[in-house]
């Protein structure tokens, strides 16, 4: 991914996450993207990135953080302990919170990669039943659309926030 970067002109570099952060020099970086690590680290190191990431942000820069979305139970139950290397799901209100106390503002939610349809509960098709039952069905769809949600939802979600102050060109 780094050569991949560098061969589009950006600037990318290869180490270890907290010791390159903690080298920046202060507000030096536009931005700073992480996909798929913040549920590998132990206790206390999210913070510790975020806060890193925001001292070397320059004025305007981003934070972006894409993790799997513990709020889907088939996620949070199944699909997040595939991987054996993960070691806690990051709740996205907690994430939020390390943003905001870091200094970040605004910070935004992302709810990235949708279920396919063919994962998700089936809804109630009103048309093919009789139309004395549609009103029950109905019921029953509005209850399918919660449920799904909260089975299904997104199966990723990203936070991103941006330092306060005027982005340099």
């Amino acid at each position: 991914m780094v050569q991949l970067c560098q061969e589009r002109g950006l600037t990318a570099e290869a180490g270890d996450l907290f010791e390159v952060l903690t080298a920046t020099p202060e507000g030096s970086l536009g931005g700073v993207t992480s996909f798929h690590l913040i549920e590998h680290l132990p206790a206390g190191a999210l913070d510790r990135l975020v806060r890193l990431a925001y001292r070397a942000l320059r004025p305007g820069g981003v934070l972006i953080l894409e993790t799997p979305n513990p709020l889907s139970i088939v996620v949070a139950a199944r699909n997040f302990w595939l991987d054996p290397t993960h070691i806690r799901p990051v709740h996205p209100e907690s994430l939020r919170l390390l943003y905001e106390l870091a200094g970040f503002d605004p910070v935004e939610r992302l709810d990235l990669r949708p279920f396919p349809d063919a994962d998700r509960l089936p809804e109630i098709d009103l048309a093919a039943i009789p139309p004395e039952q549609r009103p029950l069905a109905d019921g029953v769809n509005r209850l399918r659309d919660r449920l799904d949600e909260l089975l299904f939802g997104f199966q990723d979600f990203g936070m991103v926030g941006r330092k306060p102050g005027t982005a340099r060109t």
